[in-house]
């Protein structure tokens, strides 16, 4: 079969003042016209039969070009499920309303050979299960399937979840009686991204405009049938959400506050109204916006505690008003500023207050009592943990209650949980997450540093198996990494990286800044103006593994999933002699021409992450990095992309329009670009936990083809020490503690 020719229909692209008021203002006049060859591919509609046949006549070319490798994607599949304990049951915890004397606790469950979880529980008195929902029966008669956001009222005996149906994110609310399982009737449209939460027998939800912004806040009064409007966002840079206090636990004292927090806010600024459960027309703000003010509130014993980059704080602070006396100029000291430390969250309980933060990429947990009214800083203290990377978090907190329930993990850890007392500061091993086959000792972790361009030491978590590690330059090496948002790569427990170590990978994730790994001001040093250090940072890092023999030239696959596929693409273009491979998932790579637009879901929100291009200074620098406007001639490494139809974050033709351009201009006879389009997903890709695993094993079987040299062997694929499972294909950025949890 021979390769597809991609059709080139010139078209122009105008960055600058196009009479559109959305597009903002200082615009470059006139505009600024780009050529765009493939701008055809881009159909919003994702209906139109010449842009349809053209995915799917990739999506075959990639087929013939891998048919080769079917057995080794059935050989890595195997090995990966043969890690997974299939039967599985998540920790049981009680719901977010009760105590730990709730007569109910909750979990899922996960049988072999069902794709998806069933949610059950548990009467913690009689030990009697009871089976709520089964996914699987939801899913039935679906090829795209997506379950989230299941939830229960306050006396437990209702619960509600959301179904996705095509990958769009938009949500259709089920709300069902727990004891007949009959549905129950409401007026809640559909939600963007499943949004919502319960308080009394109201559902709170946050509303979606059609660009996927979210702007709009409302309750539900489910016995009256009727949606109440509490409030609009019309600045278009700022998103809303709500929450609560969290001292929501049920409480037989009426005096007991239950606050209601509306957070509005865009990247640089923050505004957050508050309001009770009984009075919500009556909203109060905070403090007045003002550029470059973020905060978080919390509210304890009477205080709104907030955590602020208020007076250049940018590893933020906590400080404390009265609830009566909120305004940003009467906010006094509490957690005084510490630059090496970055404040994550605060969690008050009646008796303490948790501090959770990060220090040098690690992540720690501090218990600070609270007697009478009083906090003692002095008699502080820190849960520990034996391990040199203190990846600690907390899991599961009661408000009126000293026990606390935190987990830690590393790359060669599975997830462990803990019960621990915050009065006796005695500890319980719960449970350690069980990974089949799979034996700690055979594992090698680092912390190593690369130097960045500007002398910037860019931290790099390592690991490989020891008895085929040679530090002579002669392993493969994957490197992964993402870089925007302040979103945290921490170095969590991957099973499904098993198999790349269990054939002589070293697998390195990059922590790069635009992240916030070292910290806020890491994020802030990675992003607008900043953001070729994201990329700098990246390419220095596949440099130090090569001078410090870790791999070689060429010898590096490099991998990263929507921002992440950003850097990896820009990496790409900018330095494609060092990479063997890539894998770019939903990759966002077309920036120039999607941020100009913003009639493009989540475009102006993200002005304030990028930069608006059709303003004159963000259009040279943008310029700079954007992988689709920087492919020129070169010898290009392989690349798989892989976009999803129905995704609403990454359009489609942005991966699509890469791997065209890129072999219009790749020199390299050898290299493999291949385009893998799911024609009924979106930007996470599949749920289906066997056939996520099997899109997983091509996604390697791929890697594999091309080293070539790599093949599996015999011993390999019959090695008991590859593994696990359903760590988000995103990543999610973050970790999978169980398996049931990872969607």
């Amino acid at each position: 079969m021979k390769q597809p020719i991609i059709q080139q229909i010139p078209s122009n692209i105008y960055f600058g003042n196009i009479d559109n008021p959305l597009r903002g203002t200082n615009l470059i006049d006139p505009p600024i016209i780009h050529e765009d060859k493939y701008n055809w591919i881009r159909d919003d509609s994702r209906t139109e039969k010449k842009v349809l046949d053209f995915l799917n006549d990739e999506n075959e070319y990639t087929r013939y070009i891998m048919e080769d490798r079917e057995q080794e994607v059935e050989n890595i599949y195997t090995e990966l499920l043969s890690n997974i304990k299939e039967d599985y049951d998540s920790y049981p915890f009680p719901p977010s309303f009760h105590n730990w004397d709730s007569d109910y606790y909750y979990f899922t469950r996960t049988i072999k050979d069902h794709n998806y979880p069933l949610h059950c529980r548990i009467h913690m008195k009689t030990q009697e299960e009871e089976i709520l929902l089964d996914e699987n029966k939801e899913a039935e008669g679906h090829n795209t399937f997506s379950l989230t956001g299941f939830k229960l009222n306050n006396n437990q005996t209702i619960m509600s979840y959301g179904i996705d149906l095509n990958g769009s994110e938009k949500y259709k609310l089920k709300i069902i009686n727990i004891k007949d399982k009959t549905e129950i009737a409401h007026n809640i449209p559909e939600l963007v991204y499943c949004s919502y939460f319960w308080y009394d027998n109201t559902i709170y939800y946050s509303q979606g405009n059609d660009q996927n912004k979210m702007y709009q806040i409302w309750k539900y009064n489910i016995i009256t049938q009727e949606n109440e409007k509490i409030y609009e966002e019309t600045e278009e840079l700022f998103s809303v959400g709500i929450g609560m206090s969290n001292n929501r636990e049920i409480s037989n004292n009426p005096n007991d506050d239950v606050y209601l927090f509306i957070h509005s806010s865009s990247v640089e600024t923050t505004k957050i109204y508050y309001f009770t459960h009984h009075d919500s027309k009556n909203i109060h703000l905070i403090t007045p916006p003002r550029k470059d003010l973020k905060y978080d509130v919390e509210f304890h014993e009477n205080k709104f505690l907030i955590t602020t980059n208020k007076d250049d704080c940018r590893n933020f602070k906590v400080m404390t008003c009265d609830i009566n006396n909120t305004h940003e100029d009467n906010w006094k000291e509490f957690i005084p500023y510490n630059e090496d430390i970055c404040i994550e969250d605060i969690t008050p309980l009646s008796n303490y207050l948790i501090v959770e933060y990060k220090q040098d990429g690690n992540n720690f947990i501090q218990v600070v009592p609270y007697i009478k009214g009083k906090y003692y800083f002095n008699n502080s203290y820190f849960i520990d943990i034996d391990d040199e990377i203190k990846n600690i978090g907390v899991a599961k907190t009661i408000y009126r209650s000293d026990k606390i329930i935190y987990h830690h993990t590393s790359l060669k850890k599975p997830a462990t949980f803990y019960e621990y007392n915050l009065t006796t500061r005695e500890e319980k091993l719960l449970r350690v997450k069980e990974v089949p086959n799979y034996d700690e000792s055979l594992y090698q972790t680092e912390r190593i540093f690369a130097e960045s361009h500007d002398g910037t030491q860019v931290p790099m978590s390592v690991i490989y198996r020891k008895d085929m590690f040679k530090k002579d330059g002669s392993n493969p090496l994957y490197l992964y990494g993402y870089g925007s948002y302040g979103i945290t790569i921490d170095p969590n427990f991957r099973s499904s990286i098993m198999p790349l170590l269990n054939r002589g990978f070293v697998y390195v994730i990059g922590h790069v800044r635009g992240g916030a790994f070292l910290g806020y001001k890491w994020f802030e040093a990675g992003k607008m103006k900043n953001k070729m250090n994201t990329f700098l940072d990246f390419i220095a890092c596949a440099e130090h593994v090569i001078k410090e023999k870790y791999t070689s030239k060429k010898q590096i696959t490099m991998e990263g999933r929507s921002a992440g596929g950003l850097l990896v693409g820009a990496c790409t273009v900018l330095r494609p002699d060092l990479f063997k491979s890539v894998i770019a998932g939903v990759p966002f790579v077309d920036v120039m021409n999607t941020m100009c637009d913003p009639s493009i879901p989540l475009t102006i929100p993200e002005w304030e992450q990028w930069g608006n291009p059709n303003q004159q200074e963000f259009y040279d620098y943008i310029k700079q990095y954007s992988p689709y406007d920087n492919i020129k001639h070169e010898e290009y490494p392989n690349v798989l992309a892989l976009g999803g139809l129905n995704d609403p974050r990454v359009g489609y033709w942005e991966p699509a329009k890469f791997i065209a351009k890129l072999r219009e201009h790749n020199t390299n006879p050898n290299s493999l670009l291949l385009l893998k389009t799911e024609m009924e997903q979106g930007h996470f890709g599949q749920t289906a936990r066997y056939i996520y695993l099997k899109e997983l094993a091509f996604d390697y079987s791929f890697v594999l083809k091309t080293y070539q040299s790599l093949d599996v062997s015999e011993d390999s694929k019959d090695s008991k020490d590859s593994k696990d499972s359903k760590d988000s294909k995103d990543s999610k950025d973050s970790v999978c503690f169980d398996d049931n949890a990872c969607k």
